[in-house]
């Protein structure tokens, strides 16, 4: 039973893991994507075709999906990842009641008896055959029967089958709305013959740009006006947004700090009463405990200074670093197998001669007395001498180049050595450590973070900077209370904006509202924002005289390939069908003659590249015949069709049924895809997420 066992405990994890599979299929096989449109309902998060999502079932929803998140990632969810989960909670929410009603109309049901014998059957379904395969991967249908029939496990069937319905569901609307897909012969024929018909290929190239000077290319107004007009599909403009932003960072405050410190102040109480370090640890880090032993430059340097100037069994801290609040006990200490160095430099660059005797000099005045650090703040070209002091901090052998290295590590503690020659100049260096002592430490961390007061008061002057921007002037007011405007590039729908990353809702006031209109308050990812909408352009075709200068280049590309195309004309009369392409390569060096190697329709040309009219030539032309010069994406080609691979009967019947099932599927998922495309467009959807998530 080991074996269902661990699909009990796991059965949440596994239900989870189905049921996003499910939604998966649903949002990138059929090409589900995200909408919504505002409600002003207040305990309603968004209703579908009549149906609510209330706010208590969304909060539920959301909580079993994060409990889920936490059993498959070992963590909790940040406040990103929890906007990932109300998102899947409300795409699945969606997805499934638009499905459910048409299930309903299609009058669609699975039986009990038909899960029944899917579940008995010779092929179950593929999540439960995985929960009971062996070591060698192969099924266990003993164990799997086993399972089925043990009363101990009737709830976590009762739950699977609730899931395998849906799933069975889904697979019926999808079978129903896909029945009119048919496939012919011919497209299996095509199909098999792209992907398995091979040609080899001689060419010879005239590039435009070779024989073509840009001084016989001659356009009127009238020329890009036509250009403009054949490929007016090139210069579509989507409806584009411009955005003025503000930002507020919920940063956490002084107190939220003090509050971190305070309580690893009476951690340390607990410890100092008794209680084991180890255990206390267990109960308040952030992270996994780990017991590993560090040497010095393993650990940051505000860590490295406390904790190598204690004593072992000292507890060291509360203190801040880089990743939050530590508490953290010395274990143990050992001499390490490498020695590690500490030192200070005052590096010199430019003129040796004169770089090597002010060296000396240094080197004197530090030996004197004089403060190393000092020295280093005033001399060192180092770009970041002036605060550091030429400080290094510690480092360990193959950190530092050779020669610095040597003379180091040959060097005694205290110890002031120069001048040293390395490639970056020349150097003087003060021993400040020797050592190679390793300590095994147990921390304690806690990271900081913004409390719920702090997101309040921040939250807070957002919106009161949102309600007094309505009424006076955006800038004005950002001004008065001491935020930074920002404003976005130009963006499309589709939530990207940039400046403000992934935001789906504000993207959706900006395309729903006027120039000028300010919004609530956003949530964003490290705070909140407010927005005004800048400029508001809508979808069209882009003018002729905004793009005009654009086709220039484009118009003397057209000319040039037309004037090619007598060129290579001219040299096709010196050819015959017998002809080896690279004879015109000694007439003419300009002209590039290569072959493409094996090549078929589905993929692209090795030598070339992708360009459909090259391989069209090459599929309709004859075999050591050269036919009329061929238009190409780049220029014009002579084309000598070397070899094709001849049609294979037995190959085809061997493949025949499979084609025919791949293209079936093809088909049938963009039959999919459309219909749930026109069924949201034509469903009544309210998304009133903004009205309770900021």
């Amino acid at each position: 039973m080991g074996i269902m066992n661990r699909m009990r405990d796991n059965m949440p994890v596994i239900l989870f893991g189905l049921i996003v599979v499910f939604i998966i299929t649903i949002i990138f096989d059929w090409g589900m994507d995200y909408f919504g449109m505002s409600s002003s309902q207040r305990d309603v998060v968004g209703v579908v075709e009549g149906k609510k999502l209330t706010y208590t079932e969304f909060s539920e929803q959301l909580r079993q999906t994060s409990e889920n998140y936490k059993k498959q990632s070992g963590s909790e969810p940040d406040e990103n990842t929890t906007r990932q989960l109300r998102e899947q909670v409300w795409t699945n929410f969606v997805n499934q009641t638009l499905l459910d009603i048409e299930i309903d109309k299609m009058g669609l049901s699975v039986s009990d008896q038909e899960i029944v014998d899917w579940v008995r059957g010779e092929n179950p379904p593929p999540f439960l055959v995985q929960q009971f395969k062996d070591s060698l991967g192969q099924f266990n249908r003993t164990a799997y029967e086993s399972a089925i029939n043990d009363p101990r496990n009737r709830q976590i069937w009762v739950e699977v089958e609730k899931v395998l319905k849906q799933q069975r569901l889904a697979e019926k609307v999808q079978s129903i709305v896909g029945s009119s897909v048919r496939v012919s012969t011919n497209e299996v024929l095509k199909k098999y013959n792209d992907q398995s018909t091979f040609y080899n290929a001689e060419y010879a190239f005239f590039d435009p740009n070779l024989f073509v000077n840009d001084n016989e290319v001659n356009y009127s107004e009238n020329d890009l006006r036509d250009l403009y007009l054949e490929n007016q599909k090139d210069y579509k403009k989507e409806a584009t947004r411009i955005l003025k932003f503000v930002q507020l960072s919920a940063q956490a405050s002084k107190n939220d700090t003090n509050e971190v410190l305070a309580n690893l102040e009476n951690v340390k109480k607990q410890v100092d009463a008794g209680i084991d370090f180890k255990d206390i640890q267990k109960t308040y880090t952030e992270t996994e405990p780990t017991y590993n032993f560090f040497g010095h430059g393993s650990i940051t340097p505000t860590k490295e200074k406390l904790v190598f100037n204690s004593k072992v069994g000292s507890i060291v801290g509360p203190f801040i670093d880089v990743d939050g609040a530590h508490l953290i006990k010395i274990l143990r200490d050992r001499k390490g197998a490498e020695t590690f160095i500490k030192a200070s430099h005052i590096l010199l660059t430019g003129d040796e001669s004169k770089n090597i005797a002010l060296a000396k000099e240094l080197l004197s005045r530090a030996k004197k007395g004089e403060d190393f650090n000092d020295l280093a703040k005033q001399f060192s070209q180092e770009p970041n001498a002036s605060t550091s002091g030429g400080e290094l901090g510690w480092f360990g052998k193959g950190r530092m180049v050779k020669p610095f290295e040597e003379a180091v590590f040959k060097s005694k503690k205290g110890e002031i050595i120069g001048p040293v020659k390395t490639e970056f100049g020349i150097h003087v260096i003060k021993v400040e450590g020797k050592d190679n002592r390793e300590v095994e430490l147990a921390d304690i961390l806690i990271q900081i973070q913004p409390s719920a007061n702090t997101k309040d008061e921040v939250y807070q002057k957002a919106a009161d900077f949102s309600y007094l921007a309505k009424k006076g002037k955006f800038e004005e007011v950002a001004q008065s209370i001491g935020v930074k405007v920002e404003e976005s590039q130009p963006f499309q729908k589709g939530g990207f904006i940039p400046g403000l990353g992934f935001q789906e809702a504000i993207s959706k006031f900006a395309f729903d509202k006027e120039e000028g209109e300010i919004s609530e308050v956003y949530f964003v990812s490290d705070g909140y924002a407010v927005v005004m909408v800048s400029k508001a352009e809508k979808e069209g075709i882009r003018a002729f005289d905004e793009v005009k200068e654009s086709l220039i280049p484009k118009i003397k590309e057209k000319k040039k390939i037309e004037l090619s195309k007598n060129i290579a004309k001219n040299f096709s009369k010196e050819l015959n069908n017998s002809s080896d392409l690279s004879i015109l390569t000694n007439k003419d060096s300009r002209i590039k003659v290569q072959t493409t190697g094996e090549f078929n329709l589905a993929g692209s040309i090795p030598t070339i590249g992708t360009d459909y009219y090259f391989t069209a030539a090459v599929q309709n032309s004859q075999i050591n015949k050269i036919p009329e010069p061929v238009k190409g994406t780049r220029g014009y080609y002579l084309i000598k069709k070397l070899s094709a691979t001849s049609f294979d009967t037995t190959k085809y019947n061997s493949q025949k049924e499979s084609l025919t099932q791949q293209i079936l599927n093809e088909k049938k998922q963009r039959v999919l895809s459309e219909w749930l495309v026109k069924l949201k467009e034509n469903s009544d959807i309210e998304d009133n997420r903004d009205l309770f998530f900021r």
